[in-house]
């Protein structure tokens, strides 16, 4: 796959503290770290040259990030971070998060992007993490290319979840899933769920993505992001 990987996690209105944010991304990069198999530095524009793996500099950023959204604190802070690797061309993690705002468009999210070779093979698991360190109500990997080929059954934009290569649903989302699933879904400890080939790195081809797409999108499964708590 020569295509940048994306992988995402959203999810509804959570206020969160500076440090509890700031600690859930010590604790993502470290647990990427040991998914991607190379100790990827991390910086922010804001200090140069520390390293976010370290919980204080960490604390710093987000705090400062937070303390420069005075006019609109409900909507959350918005960070773009980027890593330097070598095993990999490029790196980065995008989040928006600590929003409590009740609009419907206005989403939590942790965005993480690779490209490199064989970036495929890290997909399904990078998606894990996400789900452990940030409890999503779903996510996906996905690339450019994928989003544009579904872009006709599932137009981008619209606050609800999207088939990628492999999705994850929240546990209540996982409960309202229809019946003729089963052999595409991976159940997960906290109650949610995969849904992808089950096969090798778990991929679904456009046209089965497409086939769920046009399901999924008339269920309660799908429903939009909700407004007055995190997850469905």
């Amino acid at each position: 796959m020569n295509d940048e990987l994306i992988i995402r996690g959203f999810w509804g209105p959570r206020q969160e503290s500076p440090e509890t944010i700031a600690d859930k991304l010590v604790a993502f990069i470290a647990r990427l770290d040991g998914v991607l198999g190379e100790s990827i530095t991390w910086t922010s524009h804001r200090l140069p040259g520390e390293s976010l793996a370290d919980q204080t500099v960490a604390r710093q950023v987000v705090t400062a990030a937070f303390a420069e959204n005075i006019d609109a604190p409900h909507l959350g802070i918005s960070q773009s971070y980027d890593g330097k690797a070598t095993k990999f061309e490029f790196v980065s993690i995008g989040m928006v998060v600590g929003g409590h705002s009740d609009v419907k468009n206005v989403k939590n999210s942790i965005v993480f992007k690779i490209r490199g070779a064989e970036v495929e093979r890290f997909g399904a698991a990078v998606l894990r993490v996400i789900v452990s360190e940030w409890d999503p109500d779903w996510g996906d990997v996905t690339t450019m290319p994928f989003m544009k080929e579904l872009a006709g059954v599932q137009p981008r934009g619209k606050p609800i979840p999207k088939m990628g290569l492999v999705t994850y649903l929240s546990e209540g989302r996982a409960q309202a899933l229809p019946g003729g699933l089963e052999k595409h879904l991976q159940k997960l400890d906290n109650g949610g769920v995969l849904i992808g080939s089950g096969e090798n790195d778990g991929f679904l081809t456009v046209a089965k993505a497409t086939e769920f797409a046009k399901v999924l999108k008339l269920s309660a499964a799908f429903a939009e992001t909700p407004t007055t708590r995190s997850k469905l």
